[in-house]
């Protein structure tokens, strides 16, 4: 049996069988098409689904999430979290402690969505009257 090949010329689109031990060029225009890789396309686009599916669709929601524009720098939002959770003078119990948490978040996420991180650089005042009003909503 004889080894043959079905190749598409790519540069007249024009189908050509080819035996493998012959010279390969296309049977229409003439062309070398030993130069060329050939590969499955079905294989190829399987490869490109599947990088989309289990890369770029995980990726995007994460970054979505990661990279809102209504995030601050990570270092500010610990430091505003940190400094709300902090700012209780008595000991406070673990629970305690881990509810307190929970409300700084949820504040702090629902203030920034309404001051943007150039207003808080400006007026850390008016970032504080909403961020209480916030803590107050999410007790």
């Amino acid at each position: 049996m004889e080894s043959k090949l079905e190749l598409k010329c790519p540069s007249c689109d024009e189908e050509n069988t080819v035996k493998l031990s012959s010279e390969i060029k296309c049977k229409k225009c003439e062309k070398d098409l030993s130069k060329w890789k050939y590969e499955k396309i079905k294989s190829k686009a399987l490869a490109v689904w599947t990088i989309f599916i289990f890369g770029a669709v995980p990726t995007y929601e994460i970054e979505k999430y990661m990279y809102h524009e209504d995030r601050y720098p990570t270092a500010t939002e610990y430091s505003i979290v940190h400094r709300c959770i902090s700012s209780d003078p008595a000991p406070l119990k673990k629970a305690q402690i881990e509810n307190k948490k929970e409300i700084c978040i949820c504040a702090l996420s629902k203030t920034m969505k309404n001051i943007a991180y150039d207003e808080y650089k400006k007026d850390q005042e008016k970032f504080m009257d909403i961020f209480e009003q916030k803590a107050a909503q999410c007790q």
